[in-house]
């Protein structure tokens, strides 16, 4: 709320990035900052992976100078654009390997979404992500190495293998796009049957219209309830819905054969909220709360106490992810479909996994924060 006619920081954030997006915020309307507001702006902005936008808007409004925190604002967009271009030619040099190997594929994701920005390197992203049909996996993964020079250690999680290339790039592999939640799942499964060939003599597909933006509000759901997702998908959803032109009774009719109607209106008010012109409901202002200081990712603290609240307990929560069941395990060893009775093992070698692979330390953390994450704290999630 503002305060005697002055923005507080987060009113200046989302005014500052709806100036990038829409030029709807007219510079007169931001105010001359002091060097906290800049800090704290910076803080949030970096925490959100939002600080190119931001540090592009200022300048346009004239409130970047030569002092430090400018500069740093500055850093962060010219690595923005950087990235952006290493990242639209890394996914060229992929579509080419897929497309000389006959291999099909649709791209996911930011490589999809950066297309509907102002500019393409407004939307950020840390990696490429692209799904192949599980029989061609192995095809597209020698195809990269042996053509493309990229290199990974063929471990796969429950629907991706990542590879690198030698500038660095991370590719996401994807094989499936679930979320390994049961009632998103049972539609994330069927993509190829939502998904358009592109040229009658390509290998390129692309999700309609309708389906990107059901597999984009899908994917809000499981970061979502896994601590946080960030300020970046309410911006994306914000300007598919302005700038697609998708058919949002068909959006619909795929949130609810999946539960997640609900969500996908609350997420809509709070684009709507931020870039809009809506004001604050008290649903929507929780949801603000717990996005913001989730950062882009969430936090360990929002995951346990979400987490916390579905198993009742916090000895109950201990002990779910110390004892894993069995079709969590199998994402991760994906040789207990074909051998069911090596659970108890696979369940024992991921134990040694992760006190010998650097998660240990992680997981104390854990379970330390399963202990002292407050009733209250618990209480405000879980509603």
């Amino acid at each position: 709320m503002q305060k005697n006619g002055v923005m507080t920081t987060t009113e200046l954030l989302f005014a500052l990035l709806r100036s990038e997006i829409d030029g709807s915020v007219k510079p007169d309307a931001i105010q001359p900052l002091t060097q906290d507001t800049l800090h704290e702006l910076y803080r949030i902005a970096k925490a959100h992976d939002m600080a190119h936008l931001v540090s592009n808007a200022l300048h346009k409004h004239g409130l970047l100078g030569a002092d430090e925190i400018s500069q740093k604002f500055l850093k962060n967009q010219m690595l923005s654009i950087y990235r952006c271009e290493r990242l639209k030619y890394a996914l060229n040099e992929i579509c080419s390997v897929f497309e000389k190997e006959g291999i099909p594929y649709i791209p996911l994701k930011g490589s999809v979404l950066r297309g509907y920005y102002p500019e393409e390197w407004m939307r950020t992203s840390c990696d490429i992500d692209i799904l192949v049909r599980k029989p061609d996996l192995q095809r597209a993964v020698d195809a990269l190495v042996q053509s493309a020079g990229y290199t990974t250690d063929n471990r796969s999680n429950y629907h991706d293998i990542s590879l690198h290339s030698h500038a660095g790039i991370h590719l996401e592999l994807h094989f499936n796009i679930q979320e390994h939640m049961e009632n998103i799942d049972r539609l994330l499964a069927d993509v190829w049957d939502y998904s358009v060939r592109q040229t009658s003599d390509g290998f390129r597909f692309d999700q309609s219209k309708e389906y990107f933006v059901f597999h984009h509000v899908a994917h809000m759901v499981y970061h979502f309830i896994h601590g946080g997702c960030g300020i970046k998908p309410f911006m994306d959803l914000y300007i598919l819905k302005n700038k697609m032109g998708y058919d949002d009774t068909l959006v619909r009719t795929y949130c609810r054969q999946c539960d997640i109607e609900e969500f996908y209106d609350n997420m809509l008010y709070v684009t709507q909220v931020w870039f809009g012109e809506r004001t604050h409901t008290s649903v929507s202002y929780q949801i603000e709360q717990y996005v913001l200081k989730g950062g882009v990712y969430g936090t360990l603290e929002n995951k346990v106490a979400v987490a916390q609240s579905k198993q009742g307990s916090k000895a109950n929560y201990a002990l779910s992810r110390i004892f894993i069941p069995y079709d969590t395990l199998k994402y991760l060893y994906p040789i207990l479909e074909r051998y069911k009775f090596l659970f108890p093992f696979m369940q024992v070698r991921r134990w040694l996994t992760i006190v010998f692979g650097g998660k240990f330390k992680r997981g104390v953390r854990e379970l330390k924060l399963n202990q002292n994450v407050s009733e209250s704290r618990i209480s405000d999630v879980n509603e």
